[in-house]
């Protein structure tokens, strides 16, 4: 289950990003806040901005690319 009226939402401590990161993050366990279309919206804590800066190759060559955002 997840926010329904995500747009309504203060998005001061949620981390949005796209559907190739947001699957990414969701098979490393991060709990879906809810979606806005293709963006995926999570909590942004320090567990998840850990993993972040520790990004597999393949996604901080697409993230800097501009391929994917997050």
């Amino acid at each position: 289950m997840f926010i329904s009226n995500i747009k309504d939402m203060n998005f001061s401590n949620v981390y949005t990003c796209g559907k190739t990161l947001g699957n990414f993050l969701l098979k490393k366990g991060f709990p879906l806040l809810g979606r806005d279309g293709d963006k995926m919206k999570f909590s942004n804590t320090k567990e998840l901005q850990d993993t972040l800066s520790h990004l597999p190759v393949r996604f901080e060559i697409l993230r800097k690319a501009g391929v994917i955002n997050g």
